[in-house]
């Protein structure tokens, strides 16, 4: 899959500025309470193993990050071109 989640990366830099002002570390089922996201969602998108996510979780997780520091579409997920598909799929021709 070329789409990746990186809530594991958001949730340990949150945990690590928590760590430096002596706070303790947000657990995903703490996480899950606070940001109204399931827990069973929280862990396949922290483990990788999640298939689809909707936009209301999206909205969610944003709007719970964005209370600690500024977090974007970008810093939760990312996108890496498939090699294997763009082989399948013809180029467009630029126009001369």
């Amino acid at each position: 899959m070329t789409i990746s989640c990186r809530l594991r990366v958001v949730l340990a830099q949150l945990n690590v500025e928590r760590a430096k002002i002596g706070q303790s570390a947000i657990t995903l089922r703490r996480l899950s309470r606070e940001s109204g996201v399931s827990l069973s969602v929280l862990a396949s998108l922290h483990t990788g193993k999640s298939q689809r996510i909707d936009y209301t979780t999206i909205d969610r997780l944003l709007s719970y990050f964005n209370r600690f520091f500024p977090t974007s579409i970008n810093d939760l997920f990312g996108w890496e071109r498939d090699r294997a598909s763009e082989l399948l799929i013809p180029a467009i021709a630029e126009p001369c």
